[in-house]
């Protein structure tokens, strides 16, 4: 362990890097299509498909099961 510290500090540059360069061309759509939809608007959609009395009730049930499934998402991350 202390053989891996003091090779670190030796190979560490002084300043630390500089901070890498924001990149331009990337397109925001391919990035929100990698990440999904925010959690915020999965529980809307899940939400207005729960209340719609003209959804079969099967699909009411697996939104609000999907519903179900996101919201402990929330919560945890508001805790850490």
């Amino acid at each position: 362990m202390q053989s891996l510290l003091r090779w670190s500090v030796e190979n560490s540059s002084p300043g630390g890097a500089p901070p890498p360069a924001s990149r331009k061309d990337l397109d925001p759509g391919i990035i929100d299509h990698i990440l999904g939809k925010p959690d915020a608007q999965l529980m809307k959609e899940a939400l207005q498909v729960g209340i719609d009395e003209t959804q079969a009730e099967d699909d009411r049930l697996k939104a609000l099961d999907d519903l179900e499934m996101v919201c402990p998402l929330n919560i945890a991350r508001s805790r850490s």
